[in-house]
C-alpha cells in the first residue's frame, strides 16, 4: 500500500537547518567555511511520500517540475510498469503516462533545472531481447524521440541540461561495446563521448559545459568544452593518489554535479568505510579539495540548483542521515533526525527556482516474504 501526505494534515518533524544563498563566484570553502563547520538550521523535513522500495532495482525515481513541484515515477508492488504522480503544492495527483510506460521493466529520468523539460528512458524486455525508448516531456506534453536496442548496453545515467539539451551515458558491454553518449541538442541526435570504453554518468551546466566520468584508475574527469573532450586531473584519480585523496588508491563510483557558472563537483564513496569521504570542487581552473573530516560515512549525491546552491547527500554508518548545503560561501547542515534503522538517503532534488529540495530514501525492512524496502521522498524546506 502506498501512503501519501497533504500538506494540510502531512506531519512534519522540525529539525535545525538554515539556508542562505550562494553568490556567483563566491569561494567555495575557506578558513571557519568549509562542510566540518556546517551549523545546523531550523528547516523542516516534510514526509510526503511513502511506498514499497526497490532495493537495487528502484521503484521510486524523482524529476523536479517548473514551478518548484516535483514528479514521482512509481513502479509499484505486484503491478507492471511505472505510474506518474505529481505534487501540485498541497497532494498528489496522477498523471498520465504514454502506454509504452505501463510495460517498462526499468526507467531512468532526468529533469532540466527548470523543471519545464523531463527525459524518460523506458525499457522494455521480452525474454533475452531489451529495447530502450527515449521520451521527452515539455509543455505537459509526451513526445517520443528515439529506440534503440538496449540489450547489453542500456542508459545508465541522464542528464539535463538549461537549454533544451540532454546527454544519455549508457554501459559498457564487457565483450567488446564500449559506453557511448547520445547526445540531443534541441534539434537533432548525435554520438559524442570521449575515447574511453567505460563511462559511468554526465553532468552538464551548459551545452558547452559538460563532464563525464571513466571509472578507469579511479573516476577520472573529461569535460566538454563545445569542441573538444579533455581529460581534466583531480587528487583522487590515477595509480598514484596518495595523501591529496586521504590515502585512497582511488576515488570509486563517484557522483558529479556541474553549476550554470562553470563550478562542478565530484564527491564519493557512495558507501561508508574506515577512510574520510572525499568532496572536490572544480574553479573553473583545477579541481582541489575541499575539507570534510567525517569518517565512515557515504556520500551518495550531489546537485546543484539553478539559484546557486549545492546540495550533497551524506549517510553515516551510524547516525541520521544528513544534507549539507552551500550558499554564499556557507556550509549548512540539514539532519533527517526522524529516519528510521537503516534509512539512507539516495537521491536529492533542488526544487526548480527555489532553495527547497527534495530527497529521497530508501529503508529495509523484514516482511512475511522476506526483505522489503521502503521508499519515501521528503520535503526540506
Amino acid at each position: 500500500m502506498v501512503a501519501m501526505w497533504s500538506a494540510a494534515r502531512g506531519p512534519a518533524v522540525l529539525v535545525l537547518a538554515g539556508l542562505a544563498m550562494l553568490a556567483a563566484g563566491s569561494a567555495p570553502d575557506g578558513p571557519g567555511r568549509t562542510p566540518d563547520t556546517a551549523a545546523e538550521s531550523s528547516s523542516r523535513w516534510v514526509p510526503r511520500y511513502s511506498g514499497p522500495g526497490g532495493g537495487d532495482h528502484p521503484r521510486l525515481r524523482l524529476a523536479a517540475t517548473a514551478g518548484g513541484g516535483m514528479s514521482v515515477f512509481v513502479r509499484e508492488r505486484r503491478r507492471a510498469g511505472w505510474s506518474l504522480l505529481r505534487w501540485d503544492g498541497a497532494s498528489w495527483r496522477r498523471d498520465p503516462l504514454p502506454a509504452q510506460f505501463r510495460g517498462a521493466d526499468r526507467l531512468e529520468v532526468g529533469s532540466s533545472p527548470s523543471g519545464e523539460t523531463v527525459w524518460a528512458v523506458v525499457t522494455i524486455t521480452r525474454e533475452d531481447d531489451a529495447t530502450e525508448h527515449l521520451w521527452r516531456l515539455s509543455g505537459g506534453r509526451w513526445s517520443k524521440h528515439l529506440s534503440q536496442d538496449a540489450t547489453w548496453t542500456g542508459v545508465i545515467d541522464v542528464e539535463v541540461g538549461p537549454r533544451d539539451d540532454a546527454w544519455f551515458v549508457t554501459r559498457m558491454d564487457p565483450d567488446g561495446e564500449r559506453s557511448a553518449v547520445l547526445h540531443w541538442d534541441g534539434r537533432a541526435w548525435s554520438h559524442n563521448a570521449p575515447d574511453e570504453f567505460d563511462l559511468t554518468s554526465a553532468a552538464a551546466g551548459g551545452p558547452d559545459d559538460v563532464w563525464v566520468v571513466a571509472p578507469r584508475l579511479g573516476d577520472r574527469t573529461f569535460h566538454w568544452n563545445g569542441a573538444g573532450w579533455r581529460e581534466v586531473r583531480h587528487p583522487c584519480a590515477g595509480e598514484q593518489a596518495g595523501p591529496p585523496c586521504r590515502g585512497r588508491p582511488g576515488l570509486e563510483q563517484s557522483r558529479q554535479a556541474a553549476q550554470a557558472d562553470g563550478q562542478a563537483w565530484l564527491v564519493g564513496p557512495p558507501w561508508p568505510d574506515g577512510g574520510s569521504p572525499v568532496v572536490l570542487h572544480w574553479d573553473r581552473t583545477r579541481w582541489r579539495q575541499v575539507g570534510l573530516s567525517a569518517t565512515r560515512t557515504g556520500l551518495t549525491a550531489v546537485r546543484a540548483d539553478p539559484v546557486g546552491g549545492v546540495w550533497i547527500a551524506a549517510n553515516p554508518e551510524s547516525g541520521a542521515p544528513y544534507v549539507l548545503n552551500l550558499r554564499h560561501g556557507r556550509w549548512t547542515r540539514s539532519t533527517l533526525r526522524a529516519a528510521g534503522p537503516g534509512e539512507r538517503i539516495v537521491d536529492v532534488v533542488p526544487a526548480a527556482g527555489t532553495t527547497r529540495l527534495w530527497v529521497q530514501t530508501e529503508r529495509p525492512g523484514r516482511g512475511r516474504a522476506g526483505t522489503t524496502a521502503t521508499s519515501s521522498v521528503y520535503e526540506l524546506a
